[in-house]
C-alpha cells in the first residue's frame, strides 16, 4: 500500500523547505516528478540530497495522526513508516502499529542544500510595479525610451506622442478620456521624449535579456511605483543574502508589524532597536524613523519598495503566502544561505522573540507555525535539535491581543552549548543566561534512547568487561544518548581490538601447530618405541643421556612403571625416536598467552572439552605432567582456536554492524505521545527516493519511509483504484501461518468489481515459514481465478517447488568482477579506508557478484585493522584462498587424502569456514583448477552428492571427508 502524508507536511529539498503538494505537484497516482529537485535522505548512515524517481498522491479516507514529544504532528496513511529505535537497533515501523514510548529517529544535524545566496529579485519582483534606476552608459547602450520612467495609460500615452500622434487619435486608439490626454501632453511639453531614461521598468530590464552581472554592475536603485505613478523612496537592491539581510529579515519577521508600506518594529530593548535601523542602512539604505506606541517604543520603515522586496524574495517574509515569493517554500532563500547569514538570521529571531527560562530551556514564541518550522531546520542544520508546542500569550507589540501560538524550544545542557557556539544571543542579559545553563552537568535523563542488546551481545561473544567499557547510567534501559553512543564507540574500539587479537591468535596458533603435535604425540609415541628399551646396551646408552638407572628403565620398557612426561620426552630423544624433546614449556606459554589475550576464562576454555576450568589452568601451568596428560595440549588448542575462530562469526559482525550504524548516524530519538486515527477524507503525496527509500520531512525534522516502486505495477493496473485492489506484506515481518489464513485469504476473498484480478505482492517470501507456504500453496490454488500473487525473495531455493511451479521467475544475475571492484575502491576512497590491491581482489572473490556482501565484507575488514588486505578479508568473510581450495582438491584427487583431509580440518578448525562454504566455493572454482574434463566431472558428481546429503542434514565434516576420500579412491581405482 501507498505509504503517504498530507500535503502540509513540509519536505526538506536542495530549494528548500516546501510543502509536499507543491513538490509532488498536480498529480494524481503514480507520476514522473516535474523539473529538477532532490530530497534530503539517510543512505547508509549518511545524509544527501538525492533526486526522487517518481512521486505520488492518491485521495485517502483512513489516516493516522502522530504526535511527539518534541512535538512533531504527522498526519501520514496507517502503512507509512518510520525509522524506529529499539533494542535491537534501527528499523522501520508502520504508523498504525507504533505505541506511544517508540523513539521515531530525527536528524541531529540535517545538512542544508548547498549554498546558493543569490537574491533574484529581477525575476522575483512585479515587473510593471518596480522601477530600476541604471547607469547612463546603460541606458544609452539599450536606448531606454523616456516613456520608461512612467506605468499604465501615462507611459502609454508617451510612447504615442514621442511617436508624433495627435491627441484625439490617441483618445480613439486608448479608449482614453481626452481631458486626460490632454493633461499627459502638457506634461510631455516639459519632457524631452527623445532623450533616453536612465529609469525603466523591471520588465523592459527583462526583456532585454542581460545578465545578472551586467545588471548588477549597472543597477544603483529599484522603487515601487504604484498604478497612478506615485513612487516609493529609491533603495539599494540587495544581491545576495548577508548577514545584515538576514538579520534584518530576521528582526522584521519577528517583533515587527507589516502593513502594506510600512515596517514598525516593536520592542523594548534599546540596543536591538539600534541593530534593526543599523541592518536596514546596511541591507537597503534606508533610514528608519523613530517612535512609540502604548508604551512600547518602535522604528518604522515607511517604504514599499523595501516591503515588495521582502515579499518577493523571502518567502519566510510572509508566512509562505506569496505566490512570487523566490522559491516558493518556507524559507527557501534563507535555507540555502551561508552559514554566517543563517546564524545571523536565527540570532535575530532569538533575540527578538526568545529568551531563556528559569528552567533554563531556550524559548521563542512565533504566531506564524511555518516560521517555527523554518527555525527548526535552520537550527538542526547547526546540529541544534529543537522541541515545538503551543501557548496562548499576549502579543508584545502592543496590540494587546491574545491568541495562541507556536512555540520553539531548545532543551539539554549539550544543545544549549551547540546553541550559544553555533547561533547565540546577541542582548547580553539573555547570552549571560544561556552561558550559565549551558555550563551545567548534562541531565542523564534528558535526550536517552534504548540500551543495545548488541552491546550484551558483543560482550558475551567476545569476553568484553561490560563495566569497565559502559558508564553507569540512572536508568540502564533508557540511557542518555550520548553517552551511551560514547560506551557505543568505546564497545566498538574494544571490540576491534578484539578481532584483530583473535586473528593473531589464531595465526599464532597456526605457528605453533608443530609443536603443539609434537607434544600431543609424545603418549603414542612412547607407547610405540618404549619397547626399544628392552636392550640393555640402549638402557646403559640413554641412563648417561637422561640420567635413569638401567632397572628403572627396564620397567619402562615393559611397562610396569611409567615415566612423568618430561622424562618420557629425555627417554625418547635418547633412542631416537623424536628429533628433539617436546616443547612443553612453549606449548604452555603459547595456550595461555593466546587464552589471556582473549580474555577468555579458563572455565569457558573447559566447556568444550572434557576437562574442568582447574585441570586447564594445571595443565597450562604445572611444570611436572604425567605421561597421558600431553594428549591434552591438542584438545585445549582446538578450544582456543574454536573460541577465537567465534569470535569472528557473522553473528558478532552483525553486532558490530548495528552498533556502528547508530555511533556513526547523527540521529536522536523523540518519542511517540499519542497516536489516532483520523475519519477524514484527505488528499495524501509521497516520493520515491531510489536506494535509500526515505526523506526528510515534518513539521520538525523527521525521516520518513516512502513509496516502493513495487507497487507501479498495481498502480499501471488500476489507476486510482490500485490501493482497493493490491495488498503489500514484508514476509519477514509477517512469517507466519496466520498471516496467510488470514489477511492473505480475507483479501482474496473480499468482494470486488471493474478488474479481472486483485494482486497481492509478498516481499522476502523466503522468510515465510513452512507451514505458511504450503497455506500460501493452498490460497493460490484457490482464488487462482482472481488474484496474482508476486513474491520478491533474495534466496528462490527456499521457497517450496509447488508454489515456483505456479510462478514465473525472474533472476536478476551477478554484477559483473569489474563492477564489483569499482564500487569497492569508490566507497574506500569516499569513506578514506586504505584498501590493499590483494584486499580489493579477495573482496571482489568473496562478493561473487553480490554488491552487499562486497560492501559488508568491506566495512567489517576495516573494523579490524588499518589496512584492509587479503588476509584480513578471508578471515573476516569465513572465505578460503582460491589456491587452498586447489590444493585441496588436487590433493584428494591425486590420492593423498592425508593430506587433503589436513588441509580440509585447516579449512574448518583454523579459519571457521561452515561446510556449507567449503562446497559453495568447491562448485565456484572446480572450473577454475584447469583440472581435465573427466577429473572436473567427478569432482561436480562428489560435490554435489555432499551438498544434498549437507542439506539432508548430515554432519558436514564427515560428508566433506568422504567426498575428498572417494576423490582420492578414484585415482587409486584408476
Amino acid at each position: 500500500m501507498g505509504k503517504c502524508v498530507v500535503g502540509e507536511t513540509p519536505v526538506l529539498t536542495d530549494r528548500g523547505i516546501e510543502r509536499i503538494e507543491e513538490v509532488v505537484g498536480e498529480k494524481e497516482g503514480f507520476a514522473a516528478p516535474d523539473g529538477e529537485r532532490r530530497v534530503l535522505t539517510l543512505d547508509d548512515g549518511e545524509f544527501e540530497y538525492v533526486e526522487p524517481s517518481h512521486v505520488f498522491s492518491k485521495a485517502a479516507s483512513e489516516l493516522v495522526a502522530i504526535e511527539t514529544r518534541d512535538g512533531a504532528d504527522a498526519t501520514v496513511t496507517p502503512e507509512h513508516r518510520l525509522l524506529v529505535l529499539t533494542d535491537a537497533g534501527l528499523g522501520w515501523k508502520r504508523a498504525e502499529r507504533l505505541e506511544a514510548g517508540d523513539r521515531i529517529a530525527r536528524p541531529l544535524r540535517a545538512p542544508l542544500p548547498e549554498t546558493d545566496d543569490a537574491l533574484d529579485w529581477a525575476s522575483a519582483m512585479d515587473g510593471e510595479r518596480t522601477l530600476v534606476d541604471v547607469s547612463e552608459s546603460f541606458a544609452r547602450e539599450n536606448g531606454i525610451p523616456a516613456e520608461e520612467e512612467y506605468v499604465g495609460l501615462k507611459k502609454r500615452v508617451f510612447r504615442r506622442l514621442r511617436g508624433g500622434e495627435t491627441v484625439g487619435t490617441i483618445s480613439r486608439e486608448l479608449d482614453a478620456p481626452r481631458k486626460t490626454i490632454q493633461q499627459y501632453h502638457r506634461e510631455a511639453a516639459d519632457i524631452d521624449l527623445g532623450e533616453t531614461a536612465t529609469t525603466c521598468s523591471l520588465s523592459f530590464i527583462r526583456d532585454l535579456g542581460v545578465d545578472r552581472e551586467t545588471l548588477r554592475e549597472h543597477v544603483e536603485t529599484i522603487r515601487h511605483v504604484t498604478p497612478q505613478n506615485r513612487r516609493s523612496a529609491p533603495i539599494t537592491p540587495p544581491w545576495s543574502v548577508t548577514p545584515a539581510v538576514a538579520a534584518f529579515v530576521g528582526l522584521a519577521v519577528s517583533e515587527a508589524r507589516i502593513d502594506g508600506a510600512r515596517i514598525k518594529f516593536y520592542n523594548t530593548d534599546e540596543g536591538l532597536l539600534d541593530r534593526f535601523g543599523e541592518a536596514a542602512r546596511m541591507a537597503f539604505g534606508v533610514e528608519p524613523v523613530a517612535g512609540e506606541q502604548k508604551g512600547v517604543p518602535y522604528r518604522e520603515i515607511g517604504n514599499r519598495t523595501v516591503t515588495s522586496f521582502l515579499g518577493s524574495c523571502f518567502d519566510a517574509f510572509d508566512g509562505g503566502t506569496s505566490e512570487d515569493a523566490q522559491g516558493g517554500g518556507i524559507g527557501s532563500a534563507l535555507v540555502r544561505a551561508d552559514e554566517e547569514s543563517r546564524a545571523a538570521f536565527l540570532r535575530a529571531v532569538f533575540d527578538a522573540e526568545g529568551h531563556v527560562t528559569e528552567e533554563g530551556l531556550v524559548e521563542l514564541t512565533q504566531k506564524d507555525g511555518d516560521r517555527i518550522t523554518l527555525l527548526s531546520y535552520l537550527l538542526s542544520g547547526f546540529g541544534v535539535p529543537s522541541r515545538r508546542t503551543t501557548k496562548t500569550r499576549v502579543a508584545t507589540n502592543g496590540s494587546g491581543i491574545e491568541r495562541e501560538y507556536d512555540t520553539l524550544l531548545v532543551s539539554g545542557t549539550r544543545n544549549l552549548a551547540r546553541f550559544e557556539e553555533r547561533v547565540g544571543f546577541g542582548v547580553e542579559p539573555k547570552a549571560a543566561r544561556l552561558a550559565t545553563n549551558a555550563a551545567r552537568e548534562p541531565n542523564p535523563n534528558h535526550d536517552t534512547m534504548p540500551a543495545q542488546a548488541a552491546v550484551d551481545e558483543l560482550c558475551r561473544r567476545l569476553y568484553l568487561k561490560k563495566g569497565e567499557l559502559l558508564t553507569r547510567a540512572l536508568n540502564p534501559e533508557t540511557p542518555g544518548r550520548e553517552n551511551h553512543l560514547e560506551d557505543v564507540d568505546r564497545m566498538l574500539d574494544a571490540a576491534a581490538a578484539k578481532l584483530e587479537t583473535a586473528q593473531t591468535v589464531l595465526e599464532r596458533l597456526d605457528g605453533h601447530r608443530g609443536a603443539i603435535d609434537a607434544v600431543s604425540r609424545v603418549p603414542a609415541a612412547w607407547v610405540g618405541e618404549r619397547a626399544a628399551l628392552a636392550p640393555l646396551e640402549m638402557r646403559r646408552t640413554v641412563r648417561e643421556a637422561a640420567s635413569v638407572r638401567t632397572d628403572r628403565l627396564l620397567e619402562y620398557s615393559d611397562g610396569r612403571r611409567t615415566p612423568t612426561a618430561g622424562r618420557a620426552g629425555e627417554i625418547l630423544a635418547g633412542i631416537g625416536a623424536v628429533d628433539a624433546e617436546p616443547p612443553v614449556e612453549c606449548v604452555q606459554t603459547e595456550l595461555r598467552d593466546a587464552i589471556e589475550a582473549l580474555g577468555v576464562p579458563y572455565a569457558h576454555v573447559a566447556d568444550g572439552t572434557e576437562l574442568r576450568g582447574t585441570e586447564v589452568i594445571d595443565l597450562l601451568e604445572s611444570d611436572d605432567h604425567d605421561l597421558a596428560s600431553l594428549s591434552r595440549f591438542d584438545r585445549v588448542a582446538e578450544r582456543v582456536r574454536t573460541v577465537a575462530a567465534s569470535m569472528l562469526d557473522e553473528a558478532t559482525l552483525r553486532a558490530i554492524r548495528t552498533l556502528d550504524g547508530l555511533a556513526t548516524t547523527e540521529l536522536y530519538y523523540d518519542e511517540v505521545e499519542s497516536i489516532e486515527r483520523v475519519d477524514e477524507g484527505r488528499q495524501v503525496y509521497d516520493l520515491t527516493v531510489p536506494g535509500s527509500r526515505n526523506y526528510v520531512a515534518g513539521s520538525v525534522p523527521t525521516v520518513m519511509h516512502n513509496t516502493t516502486a513495487a507497487t507501479a505495477i498495481a498502480r499501471e493496473l488500476y489507476g486510482d483504484e490500485w490501493r482497493e485492489n493490491f495488498l503489500e506484506l514484508n514476509a519477514s515481518d509477517e512469517r507466519g501461518i496466520d498471516v496467510v489464513r488470514d489477511r492473505i485469504k480475507n483479501f482474496a476473498r473480499a468482494s470486488f468489481g471493474g478488474y479481472d484480478y486483485r494482486i497481492i505482492f509478498l516481499d522476502e517470501a523466503d522468510a515465510l515459514t513452512s507451514d505458511a507456504q504450503s497455506a500460501l500453496r493452498r490460497t493460490m490454488e484457490q482464488f487462482s481465478n482472481n488474484t496474482r500473487f508476486v513474491l520478491s525473495c533474495n534466496y528462490s531455493s527456499r521457497i517450496i517447488d509447488p508454489i515456483q511451479s505456479r510462478c514465473a521467475v525472474f533472476r536478476f544475475g551477478p554484477l559483473s568482477a569489474d563492477a564489483v571492484e569499482a564500487r569497492v575502491r569508490e566507497i574506500a576512497r569516499e569513506e578514506d579506508i586504505t584498501v590493499a590491491d590483494d584486499g580489493v581482489a579477495a573482496l571482489v572473490y568473496a562478493a561473487d557478484g553480490d554488491m552487499r556482501k562486497a560492501i559488508n565484507g568491506l566495512q567489517a575488514a576495516a573494523t579490524t585493522g588499518e589496512t584492509v588486505d587479503e588476509a584480513a578479508v578471508y578471515a573476516i568473510t569465513s572465505t578460503a584462498r582460491p589456491e587452498e581450495i586447489e590444493a585441496m582438491v588436487t590433493e584428494a584427487l591425486d590420492g593423498d587424502f592425508t593430506a587433503a583431509r589436513a588441509k580440509l580440518d585447516e579449512l574448518l578448525t583454523e579459519q571457521g569456514l561452515a561446510g556449507g562454504d567449503v562446497i559453495e566455493q568447491l562448485h565456484r572454482s572446480v572450473w577454475e583448477f584447469g583440472l581435465d574434463d573427466a577429473a572436473a566431472v567427478r569432482t561436480m558428481e562428489r560435490v554435489g552428492e555432499a551438498d544434498y546429503r549437507i542439506t539432508a542434514g548430515a554432519s558436514e565434516r564427515v560428508q566433506l571427508e568422504a567426498l575428498l576420500a572417494s576423490l582420492a579412491l578414484d585415482d587409486g581405482a584408476g
